[in-house]
């Protein structure tokens, strides 16, 4: 579990870097970003596997006492006995849709490069 947050900090690090508009760093960015969206989509799979077991090992280990709870307090109880990793669950979600993002974005940056390089025919 270490080990996947020091990679999930190191995803968060890198989403937050300020890109610069050169057309070059921004295509190598789009290629990380790709990287990151296969990877986080993975681990996302992999965190979301963990939490499906988490909530099955609290129900099993106190399922005599969620019996006595209201559907609303089980649910909560649950969701605290394993908060630890529904924030992953929920980090990882954000880290990718925020890949998607910003490549869509990037994309976005590099047509806007190419035009205005076709409007004013000069290089870069």
């Amino acid at each position: 579990m270490k080990q996947i947050l020091i990679e999930i900090e190191e995803m968060q690090a890198f989403l937050e870097i300020t890109t610069s508009e050169k057309p070059e760093e921004l295509v190598q960015r789009l290629s990380d970003l790709n990287v990151y969206l296969a990877r986080s989509g993975k681990l996302l799979a992999d965190m979301i596997e963990m939490q499906d077991k988490a909530t099955a090992l609290v129900f099993d280990e106190k399922k005599t006492y969620i019996a006595g709870l209201s559907t609303t307090l089980a649910k909560k109880f649950v969701e605290s006995q394993t908060a630890e990793i529904n924030g992953l669950v929920k980090w990882l979600d954000r880290i990718n849709s925020t890949c998607s993002h910003q490549s869509a974005n990037i994309r976005t940056q590099i047509s806007f490069a190419k035009e205005n390089l076709r409007l004013t025919k000069s290089g870069y």
